[in-house]
């Protein structure tokens, strides 16, 4: 993969969906998408991702989804299926609905290397509830 290219970055605050707080590391940004998980959506989904997130709650991690079962890790994995990159609080915004992820990516505030299709795939298996 070539070098990444940098993300504009938008202004965020303390506060992710609602009252909860953003996280303020990878460990954190994990445990806050495993309890979000909708393993029925994810039945027939198998596909790695790697997410890197700009800004305060943000970090690089890998999300691998197979048969509905969430694995994740710090750090990169090899050969993701998606490699998605862009601001924290845009992240935690669109898993909010409070942002519409293809509105993002036209601004250039989403990066998407790989399957369009399953970058999309996260963001129906992550909504929160």
């Amino acid at each position: 993969m070539s070098p990444t290219p940098s993300v504009p970055e938008t202004s965020s605050t303390a506060e992710a969906p609602d009252s909860m707080p953003l996280p303020e590391s990878v460990p954190q940004t994990l445990d806050w998408l495993r309890g979000r998980v909708r393993g029925d959506a994810a039945r027939d989904l198998r596909a790695t991702y790697q997410v890197e997130l700009l800004g305060e709650g943000g970090g690089i991690f890998w999300l691998r989804v197979d048969g509905g079962q969430l694995s994740s890790g710090e750090g990169r994995t090899p050969r993701p299926d998606v490699l998605c990159q862009m601001a924290a609080r845009d992240f935690f915004d669109v898993l909010a609905a409070r942002a519409n992820p293809e509105l993002l990516y036209m601004e250039d505030r989403i990066r998407v290397e790989g399957s369009m299709s399953l970058a999309l795939e996260l963001r129906r298996i992550l909504l929160a509830a």
